[in-house]
């Protein structure tokens, strides 16, 4: 909690109107349905779960449940409709469903402004009334409604169970927080609405969806990474393969290369003694472009101002599948694992996960079309 002050409801509903969060109307709508079953709007309260039920009486924000009524999947409808609903019709939500797999495996499936988006779920049972909260809380956050709109999603109650949430500006949140409201959770992502002009599913849609999403820095980055591929793999070959290398991005030629790999490095340390060595440049370069010989995936690249980032600022390998099959490698940590493990066929398994993600996300799709 932001500080241990106590709080009244009518105090509660004026700061929502000064901060934009509410108009008169509804906090006097809201006001008045408390009244009306027997609350004193003048009441202190320490604990702010006292309070924040008001904002559903306003008509504002969503809750999110402790368990369902009903069908479990008509609990996910209702909260994502809830949810998109605050951003006051520039997301809409539809088609959603709990899509399960021949092998079991479970998904929470909708569309955010036509787009597809996938959630790994689990459930204790098929008749459960609890939700999966990894998997709520991921498809809340896709529902912020990003381009140039700055608000997130914030959890005002301490506990997820029956919490209420609003949609809210930086400045809003803060003030809230400092009004008394313990705020632990915020959910959202940059979100940019806007589909590829080519045939969906195709690597086409795959690469330029990237590159409609990207950042201009990191499309910059790649673009620099990709342009040199070709004469560069030449130049490794050449100064750094021996003659007999099978040059054709085979699951062979992998097994090849982890063999001149770990022939040339004999640990971490040689590795790191030589940070520009242009055999392993290559390498990484080689290890891609076999991955997307070998299964559907494609070149990323997500460029940070953190130069901590695990995951940006490199070139990354990634399935052609929604983001929630979650199917990625990088190269360079892929060779790097292999010289600290010294492990044969380790570095083929690593890369084999983008092909089993699309796997998975084929599965996927045919149960949904049979109804699964």
């Amino acid at each position: 909690m932001g500080d241990a002050t106590a709080h009244s409801l009518r105090e509660f509903a004026e700061t929502m109107v000064r901060l934009g969060i509410a108009t008169e109307e509804q906090a006097a709508t809201g006001l008045a349905e408390a009244e009306a079953i027997g609350m004193d709007l003048d009441e202190k309260f320490e604990d702010t779960s006292e309070l924040t039920f008001l904002v559903g009486e306003c008509g504002l924000g969503f809750q999110t449940p402790e368990k369902v009524l009903g069908y479990l999947e008509d609990g996910y409808a209702e909260l994502l409709f809830d949810a998109a609903a605050c951003a006051g019709g520039s997301v809409v939500v539809d088609d959603v469903e709990l899509v399960k797999d021949e092998d079991g495996e479970e998904y929470l499936h909708f569309r955010r402004n036509g787009r597809s988006i996938w959630h790994p779920a689990e459930h204790l049972s098929d008749d459960t009334r609890y939700m999966d909260w990894n998997a709520a809380f991921d498809a809340i956050a896709d529902l912020v409604p990003g381009n140039d709109d700055p608000r997130s999603f914030h959890q005002l109650d301490e506990d997820s169970y029956d919490a209420w949430w609003l949609l809210l500006t930086p400045e809003q949140a803060k003030a809230l927080e400092e009004f008394g409201l313990p705020m632990p959770v915020e959910l959202g992502d940059w979100v940019r609405d806007g589909m590829p002009a080519v045939e969906p599913e195709t690597p086409a849609w795959y690469v330029e969806d990237d590159r409609l999403h990207a950042s201009e820095e990191s499309r910059r980055r790649l673009d620099a990474w990709l342009a040199p591929m070709d004469a560069a793999l030449d130049r490794w070959r050449t100064a750094h393969l021996p003659d007999d290398f099978p040059f054709d991005y085979s699951l062979d030629s992998l097994s090849a290369l982890e063999r001149l790999v770990l022939a040339r490095f004999d640990g971490p340390a040689a590795l790191e003694a030589a940070p520009e060595d242009e055999f392993f440049a290559g390498a990484i370069r080689y290890v891609g472009e076999a991955a997307l010989r070998l299964w559907p995936c494609r070149w990323t690249y997500q460029h940070s101002d953190d130069p901590h980032s695990v995951s940006g600022n490199e070139p990354m390998i990634r399935s052609n599948a929604p983001d929630g099959f979650a199917g990625e490698f990088s190269p360079d940590y892929v060779l790097r694992t292999l010289v600290k493990a010294r492990t044969h066929w380790d570095m083929r398994e690593h890369m084999q996960y983008v092909g089993e993600a699309v796997d998975d996300y084929h599965k996927a799709l045919r149960a949904r079309a049979h109804g699964g």
